[in-house]
């Protein structure tokens, strides 16, 4: 894929053409949008969409959805673990919807993220429930399929850091953490961390996902609850800072300009305190001399480690299982509804 001028691109693919057997290129207009590996790319006047409503058609089709009430949210209830075992022809669709939500969460669809990192902890013996719970995201899909990831095809300079003058900075840093929200046996009540980037307004990258770390013991020999919820918040913005630089490392390769030190929005204060070297280490000691990587986010060289309002933290949406409002509220605020398929 090439983009920048015309001039540019057709140089680009002149050059490929004298080393390779190449198709020709197919540009993508306003009304000629391309198709990459179920991901479609459109475009209009103001705004570059990507989009998976085709491979959700397909999805659904698959799964044999058609039709029927269409769930305000992908996930509404907690998953029963009590109901029955599926057979092994049950588990073979349920593995199927699973690896197919799965690249739904990690390509386009950010908005079932969470959906499918709860989900996807029942794949060593999913029920029922679980069955019913991954066939309910895909009607929720089916009736959402033209919601996007977008972004303005043309973008002023900004600052990369938030200020009073410029309240949309071109990048923006969020995490947040849920404390033993997830009662399922399965989940042992790990905490739920998200993290979301945005580049000129558009989630270039984000996670849903349990806790897979001893806290207090090593000994255990397996991730489980802490009984701290700042512990909780203090290990999520560590595992942000961690993917950040590791977004920034890509980021820096592309010849794009990335925000040091970035600033990283929370809605925690007992975390940011911490961060901030301001809080009593006695009182987190378990984390302290655990986590190593607690120190780097001491380093304001590194990261500036901000308080927002939970109601303005986009990963909120990865952390938990939200109220029908809330849940279209921060969607809205993500990604945008738009038909460029048909």
């Amino acid at each position: 894929m090439a983009d920048g001028e015309p001039a540019d691109v057709d140089w680009v693919f002149e050059l490929l053409a004298e080393r390779f057997q190449c198709k020709d290129a197919d540009y993508i207009t306003a009304g000629t949008p391309q198709d990459y590996l179920g991901m479609v790319i459109g475009i209009d006047e103001d705004n570059l969409f990507l989009s998976m409503a085709t491979y959700i058609d397909n999805a659904c089709e698959i799964l044999g959805i058609s039709g029927g009430r269409v769930p305000i949210s992908p996930i509404t209830d907690p998953i029963d673990t009590t109901t029955r075992s599926l057979d092994r022809h049950e588990i073979k669709q349920f593995l199927t919807a699973v690896g197919m939500l799965g690249w739904l969460a990690t390509t386009v669809r950010l908005d079932v993220a969470y959906a499918y990192s709860r989900i996807a902890q029942h794949s060593a013996t999913p029920t029922v429930s679980a069955m019913e719970s991954v066939l309910k995201v895909f009607r929720y899909l089916q009736g959402s399929r033209n919601w996007c990831i977008s972004a303005p095809v043309y973008a002023g300079d900004k600052h990369s850091v938030i200020d009073t003058e410029d309240p949309e900075p071109i990048w923006r840093f969020m995490c947040d953490s849920d404390h033993a929200g997830n009662s399922e046996v399965q989940n042992r009540r790990r905490s739920q961390n998200g993290l979301m980037i945005t580049q000129n307004t558009a989630p270039v990258v984000w996670q849903s996902k349990a806790s897979s770390v001893a806290f207090a013991c090593s000994e255990i020999k397996e991730a489980h609850a802490d009984v701290s919820s700042a512990a909780v918040e203090i290990y999520s913005a560590g595992n942000a800072t961690f993917d950040i630089l590791a977004t920034k490392y890509v980021v820096e390769e592309m010849g794009m300009e990335f925000p040091t030190p970035f600033t990283l929005e929370m809605d925690n204060d007992a975390a940011r305190i911490f961060v901030n070297a301001t809080a009593q280490k006695t009182k987190l000691k378990h984390i302290d001399c655990r986590q190593e990587w607690v120190r780097a986010l001491r380093n304001k060289a590194i990261c500036n480690p901000v308080h927002i309002p939970t109601k303005d933290n986009l990963s909120d949406i990865f952390t938990k299982i939200l109220s029908g409002p809330e849940f279209e509220r921060l969607r809205a605020m993500c990604m945008k509804e738009h038909d460029i398929v048909n």
